[in-house]
Formats: structure tokens, C-alpha cells, sequence
């Protein structure tokens, strides 16, 4: 099902800024709640909810390449949300850093 994914280099490049972007997000987030008192529930989903709403998608449309004649208008949407995904990261990034 990935193969789509790692035929396309840039697509596979993309991939990985936005795991690297919602990994640092997620790690961010989680330091800050260790100096505070923080429940194991706001963890989890502090760890789960960013692989819903940021990998989940680009791998849907991954999949969807397939019913995409071209291949062009798929890829295109799926490097708009990629861009989209990883400015949301670094938003949220330095809003939590300037706490």
C-alpha cells in the first residue's frame, strides 16, 4: 500500500518532514507536560492525535493515486497538505515554545 509512497521520491521526502515535524510537535508537547501534572489520557493523546489528523490523510491520498488516471491531481493535493501539515507543525511549535 506504501509503494506509491516510495515509487515517487518527492513524495517519500514529503513523508518525512511532516513525521519529523509531528514527531518534534509531539516531543515538544510532551516535555511540557512532564514539568506540569499531566494525566497519562493527555498523553496519549497528545501522541495518537497527530498521526490521525497529519499521516492519516497523506496516506489516504496516497491511496488514492490509484483512481487518478494522470497521478498528477493527487500528487498535487497531496504536496498542498503536506506544505499545510508542516506549517500547522511549526505554528504550533512556536506557540508552545513561547509559553
Amino acid at each position: 500500500m506504501l509503494n506509491v509512497i516510495a515509487a515517487h521520491a518527492g513524495m517519500l521526502v514529503m513523508m518525512w518532514i511532516v513525521l519529523i515535524a509531528t514527531g518534534v510537535e509531539m516531543l515538544v508537547y510532551l516535555a511540557q507536560n512532564l514539568r506540569q501534572k499531566s494525566d497519562i489520557r493527555s498523553a496519549a493523546k497528545a501522541v495518537t492525535e497527530p498521526l490521525v489528523f497529519s499521516i492519516l490523510p497523506l496516506l489516504i491520498l496516497s491511496w488514492l493515486t490509484a483512481i487518478d488516471g494522470t497521478g498528477i491531481l493527487i500528487r498535487i493535493w497531496y504536496y498542498v497538505a503536506a506544505v499545510l501539515l508542516v506549517i500547522r507543525a511549526l505554528i504550533q511549535l512556536t506557540t508552545a515554545i513561547q509559553k
